[in-house]
């Protein structure tokens, strides 16, 4: 947890740098020593595992929103398929449908539940890089492992990585069946390598291909409780380490705090959040594997704010953030049957990203405002501006951005913006002059397609120099 020393001193800068009107920064004409290399995909979409059969076959508009991503691409958008329901998932062989759970409520993860080998031809269908989640807190390693031979037979060659067991570290707080009190580092780290063995010993090849870790505590409340270190350091063998494809974490808001939006989305504290993984970066990094975020969203429950403007512009910055950081590919969720405001905020990181090559953060990490540089080969293609401060009602705070060494006599630019950072979405959109919108558009529940008057602003450069201002609550794609 953050101390309350640090945590004061937090707030004391946020109020400082919140009072800031006037921020001016030098675009580096070619990419700096620091700029980090980019994937082509370097951000996907995570679907609950119970989810994925009905996303595919009968719930607009996921697929059309990732289909979407896709085109920005040019390549199709990597996905994650676990969570939660993958560690309470039962394999059977013989049932002849996708899945099966019973819930009053399809949008509420059931308990327990069954699926089949259909559940694998979806997978096939789709036909793009998979990250997928298999079952290890029930301690049925026979089951496991017979899945994952179904897996290989009918979806082998659209598996990017497999997991084995989501968010172990909390394996106790679940009652898990596979846990041994007090469930601490040595015990878990000993499963997951006892496990990955297992796997490795039926699955054979292609290898790496397991993705281990995807531990859920950000701010660990107690040092005994399991990390990505610690399998590195001391729990993988030599064999365990060769199975290993990449290590992955969960990013989630800490210490989690359900009703302060204005602090929960501002840059410094998505700042601050992240940095509990540069330990994991590096150390995966000298194993020469990524390190990767398999779920990047804002609380590990689902509250109000979760679903506002406000967490729109953390997904975004959250985002870009951990992708200057070497983070990625990295996943946000997709968790509802329609376009909630978060999804705005990984379309625009996604329109940033898009055929960059090198990107780097301008600014100093401690304060609301957000500067990062997308460079396509030694050309700055792209600036993104965000200005997380908080907004309500009254009079809107604006912040201007001077920006200098920009080569062109004029740019043109998207905004991303909504009437407050409380606003959320609505499944049958009777007013969507209300939604967030992306250049003066929002996205259609139908099919994801774009609706409205797209507005693409303008700015002269003069002397290479331009300004841009953005309200409390903004955030401004230039291309440069």
């Amino acid at each position: 947890m953050i101390s309350q020393a640090r945590h004061i001193g937090f707030l004391a800068s946020l109020a400082m740098q919140s009072a800031a009107s006037s921020l001016q920064y030098a675009i580096p004409s070619k990419p700096p020593q620091n700029a980090t290399p980019l994937e082509p995909t370097p951000i996907g979409m995570l679907f609950e595992f119970y989810m994925w059969p009905s996303y595919m076959t009968n719930i607009t508009p996921p697929m059309h929103c990732v289909e979407r991503l896709s085109d920005i691409y040019g390549h199709k958008t990597p996905i994650r398929i676990g969570g939660t329901t993958q560690d309470r998932a039962t394999y059977d062989p013989d049932f002849d449908g996708y899945i099966s759970y019973i819930n009053d409520d399809p949008l509420v993860a059931p308990m327990e539940l069954t699926y089949g080998p259909k559940f694998w031809d979806l997978i096939a269908k789709y036909d793009t890089e998979s990250m997928l989640g298999f079952n290890r807190g029930d301690n049925n390693r026979t089951n496991m492992l017979s899945a994952v031979l179904e897996a290989r037979r009918r979806a082998g060659s659209q598996l990017w990585a497999v997991e084995i067991g989501n968010e172990p570290d909390v394996y106790n707080m679940w009652n898990k069946s596979i846990v041994v009190p007090p469930w601490n580092a040595s015990q878990e780290g000993e499963s997951a390598a006892d496990w990955a063995q297992s796997f490795i010993d039926v699955w054979e090849e292609p290898l790496p291909i397991i993705a281990a870790g995807s531990y859920a505590v950000t701010f660990p409340d107690n040092p005994n409780w399991p990390n990505v270190p610690y399998l590195i350091n001391t729990a993988f063998n030599h064999s365990g380490k060769a199975g290993v494809k990449t290590y992955s974490g969960h990013l989630y808001a800490a210490p989690p705090n359900e009703t302060d939006l204005a602090g929960e989305m501002n840059h410094a504290k998505t700042v601050s959040d992240l940095a509990v993984f540069t330990e994991s970066i590096a150390l995966s990094h000298s194993e020469g594997r990524p390190f990767i975020l398999g779920e990047t969203s804002f609380h590990p429950y689902d509250v109000h704010m979760d679903e506002t403007f406000g967490a729109a512009l953390a997904a975004l910055d959250k985002s870009m953030r951990a992708v200057t950081m070497g983070i990625q590919p990295l996943f946000n969720w997709w968790s509802d049957d329609q376009i909630n405001a978060p999804f705005y905020g990984g379309y625009m990181a996604v329109l940033a990203l898009a055929d960059g090559t090198r990107i780097v953060e301008l600014d100093e990490g401690n304060s609301s405002y957000a500067v990062y540089v997308i460079y396509s080969g030694q050309i700055a293609s792209k600036i993104l501006l965000v200005n997380t401060d908080y907004y309500a009602s009254g009079v809107r705070a604006e912040a201007r951005f001077t920006l200098t060494g920009l080569r062109a006599s004029r740019v043109s630019a998207l905004r991303l913006t909504a009437q407050s950072s409380e606003v959320v979405t609505t499944r049958n959109q009777t007013q969507p002059s209300a939604h967030p919108t992306l250049g003066g558009q929002w996205f259609s529940n139908a099919d994801c397609s774009s609706l409205g008057s797209r507005k693409i602003e303008t700015a002269r450069v003069a002397r290479g120099t331009a300004t841009f201002s953005l309200k409390a609550s903004e955030a401004l794609l230039i291309y440069v």
